[in-house]
């Protein structure tokens, strides 16, 4: 069985760029956030997109967002720290 390495990588906000990304082994969980009018309010909304990273045959870094069944238990886990994230996000939104 593999080791497991739990990894977490902050991201400087861009237009499309994740501002956070959850990684175990070769499967991350990247959060990305966007600021939409709600009856003339603007609201942020978060999203979770995962992926799956592999090497081809010439070594070269490849993403796919289909899993294998030993993926499952990571996806598990990277969106529960996905979801802890985004509601630290919120609950200090609201504090504020």
């Amino acid at each position: 069985m593999a080791k497991r390495k739990d990894q977490q990588q902050e991201v400087v906000p861009s237009k499309n760029a994740p501002i956070k990304t959850f990684l175990i082994e070769d499967v991350s969980a990247s959060v990305f956030s966007r600021e939409n009018s709600v009856k003339g309010e603007m609201r942020t909304f978060y999203s979770v997109s995962f992926s799956r990273s592999y090497r081809d045959s010439a070594g070269k870094r490849k993403y796919v967002k289909t899993f294998n069944l030993e993926d499952l238990g990571k996806i598990v886990s990277l969106a529960q720290q996905a979801d802890e994230y985004i509601r630290g996000l919120l609950n200090s939104q609201q504090a504020a």
